[in-house]
């Protein structure tokens, strides 16, 4: 084998384990601390990158004594220990999210997690930029190999973590690092080889007692960590979520899982088993029973008012989970079931190890149960229901694009509540459950968002007087809204009434009377100016749309350091909104430190138009990357589908286009190429949403195909980018490119937070035009660059 084959294949697979790693870690910060932790994985291995291209800028000449092979052998090599070490350190260092404000050791802790993600980090990103900087006249096919590699790391950790789990998955893929470091040197330096092979092995050594070495705890606040006498009797890791079921003994005693019942019950409580997702999202199995009366806790839950008014309804369930939606179908005598659930294995659990348990409810003859996400579900065929009911669908956890998101949901849109509406019968109800979580000062958050966006879906979808097509009501700290695509009838109304004075039920919203209580509902339906309003309400509780689909995020950027709990009865920890604008800050102290340093290294020499170029490609790159991954989600029905094939795509698409970009560049200027990716994110934000909505209906397999032909061309193009930068550096005897690779990893992180920023104010049609800016200004910049 070549030695120039030996390094493309060694950077190829380092590339998959480093990237793969890096998803393996959010969701192991999801399981532990919060899904939107996954910044900090994010902003840290950018930031670490960045640094890692500043050493080898300082320290150039000291490492250009070295032997390139043996240094690169070693920073392949200890960058393994060094993620398990950090590994250890994030896992022994628990602290709750939610009250990491309330004490001097949580932010102590904190700080700790995140100083130990910067080692290893630094240590690949310097690896990588060496290997690209000391052998350049292959760079084109080195920068392919870091790319494509990267994009088959997508894709490999779904598998790893779906038959492994977090834990393992991240092991494995350490152990992997001095693996492929004694393989690279082996035949240079046996006895590094050897000490390398004797690394991986410790390493692979420590899955066998990994949850006892690296402990995966519930932090303080998650609901895992709510009752004594967790016995679990079912657990599986996937890609998706960590899922555990337990009996909760305790809690049997208590209403927990039983969400928003009268407090006017007093009958026995069911057993129950707990379904939990990455330690804090909650459902519920009921233990199937035949015993008379066993099942009359059903009529005192305030979610199923809605089948006083249906006979025989034909139901859809949105997050079916442990089944109580589906068997409280079955009780009422509906006559045909869907039920859709997104996670893999709650779907598993119902139909094999916990069907007994639940009496079956999945596999009930009236029942058809699928793995699938419910808005793509209800959108990709033409069946119509007396009854849509979603209650509480939401899982406050990450999925793998948890490093480039907060909680985007496309259940909860103006676009999605216009199809549930089209996807109604007549006189069908659409019914969601949804918490009530006031603030301190007694504004409505969840519950004024989710009635906004009711009240103007049912404006979109042309209906007038939408305010008389609305019931809305609480039970404790859960709300159900019961809505129609015509006007609740005196009847129905009054019907709704009386259920609700039996059980001691609260009125929020009511079509024919004022609730004083509930003054903000009444104001927001009589305002004629709507959008003054809502810029005038504490909160944003603007209605969603698929183009901002950010309900959970419902601080104003002017109260964003309130850190005001987004549950009654919670602290007041980071959540995801804070941690966006404490990254945002430490973006900016980076820049103006990278900018002093810049000056520092290059004095005289300096190049703005190479700090410009690859900040602006490194900019553009990932808010491509995020948008995509964010524009896909409902195409390809599946939130991993579209992180997996948006990555993998633009990753190896890019590759492809370094491989060729030397031949390329003779006959194409690499500046057109990149003005040719803005004209392509210009026609995306035009035309993309309805292209896509044409397709929606074709089979899943096809829609991966079509989604990867429209990420080829745009990915390609930008492979060229960086490859070029460095043949024009090295032939203008530029020694910065350590500097320039500090500049393209600050902009990437900051790309990745502003692109959430920018999509909740304005949409991820806003966010296109700017990656479409940035490679404008990447063309120009390129025609400056390596010139003094």
């Amino acid at each position: 084998m070549s030695s120039s084959l030996k390094r493309i294949l060694a950077l190829g697979f380092f590339s998959l384990a480093l990237l793969a790693a890096e998803i393996a870690l959010t969701r192991i910060f999801s399981v532990v601390f919060w899904y939107h932790f996954g910044f900090l994985i994010l902003s840290t291995s950018m930031l670490g990158f960045g640094v890692g291209g500043l050493l080898i800028r300082v320290f150039k000449n000291q490492i250009d004594k070295l032997d390139p092979d043996n240094l690169v052998s070693v920073g392949i090599g200890i960058s393994g220990p060094l993620l398990i070490a950090a590994l250890w350190i994030i896992t022994h260092n628990h602290f709750s999210p939610l009250f990491v404000q309330q004490s001097v050791a949580g932010l102590m802790k904190l700080v700790v997690v995140t100083l130990a993600l910067v080692p290893p980090f630094v240590v690949m990103g310097a690896t990588v930029l060496y290997m690209l900087q000391r052998w350049q006249d292959e760079v084109g096919k080195l920068y392919a190999a870091n790319l494509i590699g990267s994009g088959l790391g997508c894709l490999i950790v779904l598998f790893l973590m779906d038959a492994f789990g977090g834990l393992l998955s991240y092991l494995l893929l350490a152990t992997i690092m001095p693996a492929i470091s004694a393989a690279y040197i082996f035949a240079k330096n046996k006895r590094s080889a050897i000490v390398f092979m004797v690394i991986a092995l410790a390493i692979f050594g420590t899955l066998v007692k990994a949850e006892a070495i690296f402990p995966i705890d519930s932090p303080e606040g998650k609901v895992a960590a709510w009752g004594d006498q967790f016995d679990k009797i079912y657990s599986d890791w996937t890609s998706l979520s960590k899922v555990d079921i337990g009996l909760q003994k305790k809690l049997n005693d208590q209403r927990v899982g039983l969400w928003g019942m009268s407090p006017k019950f007093t009958g026995k409580l069911p057993e129950r088993a707990s379904v939990v997702i990455d330690y804090w999202a909650y459902t519920t199995i009921i233990k199937g029973n035949s015993a008379p009366g066993y099942y009359e806790f059903y009529n005192w839950l305030p979610m199923y008012i809605t089948y006083k008014l249906l006979d025989k309804p034909k139901a859809l369930i949105i997050g079916a989970g442990g089944g109580m939606d589906v068997r409280a179908a079955v009780l009422n005598g509906a006559s045909y079931i869907d039920a859709v659930e997104i996670n893999p294995a709650i779907v598993y659990a119902m139909e094999n190890d916990m069907a007994d348990y639940s009496g079956n409810i999945y596999k009930h003859p009236k029942v058809n149960a699928h793995l699938a996400e419910g808005r793509r579900f209800v959108e990709s065929n033409n069946d119509k229901y007396d009854l849509i009911q979603l209650s509480g669908v939401d899982t406050y956890s990450a999925t793998q694009a948890g490093a480039f998101a907060l909680s985007e949901n496309f259940l909860y849109t103006k676009e999605a509540m216009v199809s549930y509406l089209d996807h109604l019968n007549d006189n069908g109800v659409l019914t969601l459950t949804r918490w009530y979580s006031p603030s301190v000062k007694g504004y409505p958050r969840f519950s004024m968002r989710l009635f906004t966006l009711a009240l103007d879906s049912l404006t979109d979808a042309g209906i007038q007087n939408p305010e008389k097509n609305i019931i809305f009501f609480r039970s404790g700290f859960f709300t159900v809204i019961l809505i129609k695509a015509e006007p609740f009838t005196a009847a129905e109304i009054k019907a709704v009434e009386d259920e609700m004075a039996l059980r001691g039920y609260e009125f929020l919203y009511s079509p024919d009377r004022y609730i004083s209580s509930a003054s903000h509902f009444y104001s927001y339906v009589k305002t004629a100016d709507r959008a003054s309003w809502l810029d005038r309400y504490p909160f944003n509780v603007t209605p969603p749309t698929d183009d901002s689909p950010f309900f959970f995020e419902h601080r104003k950027m002017s109260n964003i350091w309130e850190f005001q709990a987004f549950l009654t009865g919670f602290g007041s920890g980071l959540d995801g909104q804070t941690i966006l604008a404490i990254t945002m800050i430490e973006m900016v102290l980076a820049s103006i430190l990278l900018l002093i340093i810049s000056f520092a290294i290059q004095r005289s020499k300096s190049n703005v138009f190479g700090w410009l170029y690859f900040a602006a490609i490194g900019f553009g790159f990932m808010l491509v990357e995020v948008t995509f991954s964010q524009r896909l989600v409902l195409f390809l029905g599946h939130p991993a589908y579209a992180l997996s094939v948006v990555m993998f795509s633009i990753l190896v698409f890019s590759g492809i286009g370094s491989m060729f970009s030397e031949k390329l560049s003779q006959k194409i200027p690499v500046g057109w190429m990149l003005i040719a990716v803005s004209a392509i994110m210009l026609c995306w934000a035009i035309f993309g949403t309805p292209m896509l909505k044409l397709m929606i209906g074709l089979p899943t397999v096809v829609r991966i195909v079509i989604a990867i032909i429209l990420l080829a061309p745009p990915a390609f193009f930008m492979g060229t980018a960086f490859p070029e930068a460095v043949r024009r550096l090295a032939k203008s005897n530029d020694q910065n490119l350590g500097v320039y690779w500090a500049w393209n990893g600050v902009a990437s992180v900051t790309a990745s937070v502003l692109a959430v920023i920018v999509a909740m104010s304005y949409g991820f049609s806003a966010v296109m035009i700017l990656a479409l800016i940035s490679y404008v200004v990447a063309a120009l910049a390129l025609s400056r660059l390596g010139k003094n």
